[in-house]
């Protein structure tokens, strides 16, 4: 509904009550509609927004509507917006826009003091910490009173910029800006007003460098569960914050690129053209194919004992379905296990005893469940020795195929493969073919 009460006052050029009305609109909202409106109309809009919700609104649009909102704004809005920018955050708008209007950014930034901030964050690469860190952040001395500490944070702290600076910790230095620990703004607050910083310092705080991957990073965030962590050179001199937010939004990117890869897939292939779509799902599901080539083949081989037991058939599609989604099941959990860093190579003997255990004992409890089922239905024509080979088919091939589920992502990780793309689209051909192969073979040596 507020779209269209924008679009009016738009259309009737009544400025006053539409800045009035985007004080009311949140910017992550108006980020949703913002396609609503034409190439005229959003710069208006980002004019007459209060100056932190127009700040947010531009950290949150895609780089393709912040390349045309900056094109469209004047040289004085645009250094407006870029001095209030934390200049991590401009360093990665940096790195998503186009050559010629990076340069006309970076002669804007040069007049500033983030300039050189923004072209270091921008430097690094993608998938780094250091492309993810925040250089609006407080540090403290650990050799003033906690008086003094609060007075520096407050004097330091614009009331604009209050939403881009980092206070929930607080970063101790020394007079070399190296980093020594940290100290909570909460416990500056409650402490006697004359004890010493370093008294509340936390000198076993996490520390990262710059370089280090950005997945790897999450995986210390979630082990230790850290609100935040400096960014330090080398040197350990401090060079900028990460915080559990920017870790979070990491985690769900892996995760939503492992889902993909599970299905022989990738992340954001949707606003892909149809042929680079067909293109990448290809490679997996052609060896897919291949491998259930090879399972005709091997029913085939087994075609004498089918066309005397016709019956055998129909479990088939069932046994090699159990088999597939147990060994799917395993390999998804020992994979995701891998990502999170919760399961790792030295794990490989006790994770593989461990799934095929539980392997065996489903396939025990449906084989024993579907032994019943075949005799209530071919008891009285087949026998006994029938419900035993579809029982212990079942049996066997959940078994196995536990076994191969937990196996085959260690193989794939030792091979400096990725388990999450190669393992999903093999397991369930592998189970396939092993489960049939037993199946089979049990029926022609029961039922000879």
């Amino acid at each position: 509904m507020y779209l269209s009460d924008l679009k009016e006052l738009l259309a009737a050029k009544e400025f006053v009550s539409l800045r009035t009305a985007l004080k009311e609109i949140s910017p992550v909202d108006l980020v949703d509609g913002w396609d609503h409106f034409d190439r005229e109309e959003r710069p208006v809009l980002f004019r007459l927004m209060p100056r932190q919700r127009s700040l947010q609104l531009f950290e949150e649009l895609d780089p393709a509507h912040q390349e045309e909102l900056l094109g469209a704004l004047k040289v004085p809005d645009v250094e407006e917006l870029v001095a209030d920018l934390d200049p991590a955050e401009t360093g990665r708008i940096l790195r998503g826009l186009p050559k010629p209007l990076v340069r006309q950014l970076d002669a804007i930034l040069r007049k500033g003091s983030g300039g050189a901030r923004a072209a270091e964050v921008a430097s690094y690469p993608e998938e780094s910490v250091g492309a993810l860190m925040r250089t609006r952040y407080l540090t403290v001395s650990p050799r003033w009173t906690c008086r003094e500490a609060l007075s520096r944070v407050s004097a330091s702290t614009r009331l604009r910029l209050i939403e881009n600076t980092y206070l929930d910790v607080l970063f101790a230095v020394d007079t070399g800006d190296r980093f020594l620990g940290t100290v909570t703004l909460k416990e500056l607050v409650v402490a006697p007003a004359d004890m010493p910083v370093g008294e509340l310092v936390d000198a076993q705080a996490q520390a990262m460098l710059p370089e280090l991957d950005r997945e790897e990073a999450a995986r210390i965030f979630h082990r230790y569960r850290l609100p935040c962590a400096a960014v330090v050179d080398r040197d350990r001199r401090i060079l900028g914050v990460v915080l559990d937010a920017d870790m979070d939004e990491v985690a769900a990117e892996e995760t939503e690129e492992d889902i993909a890869k599970m299905a022989g897939t990738r992340a954001g292939l949707l606003d892909e053209p149809v042929w680079r779509m067909t293109w990448v799902r290809s490679p997996w599901l052609l060896a897919t194919c291949a491998g259930y080539i090879l399972v005709s083949r091997i029913i085939q081989h087994y075609e004498p004992v089918l066309t005397h037991v016709i019956a055998l058939a129909s479990f088939m599609p069932l046994i090699a379905a159990m088999g597939g989604n147990v060994g799917a099941q395993t390999a998804t959990i020992i994979v995701r296990g891998m990502a999170t860093g919760e399961v790792e190579m030295s794990d490989m003997s006790r994770v593989c005893f461990k799934e095929t255990c539980v392997g065996a004992l489903l396939g025990s409890f449906y084989g024993c469940v579907m032994a019943g089922v075949s005799y209530m239905i071919y008891g009285s024509t087949l026998g006994l020795g029938f419900s035993a080979v579809i029982g212990i088919g079942m049996a066997v091939s959940t078994t196995t195929a536990a076994a191969i589920g937990s196996f085959e992502p260690f193989v794939f990780h030792r091979l400096k493969i990725d388990p999450a793309t190669a393992t999903a689209p093999l397991i369930t051909c592998i189970a396939d073919m092993v489960s049939t192969t037993t199946y089979l073979t049990v029926a022609t040596v029961l039922l000879r």
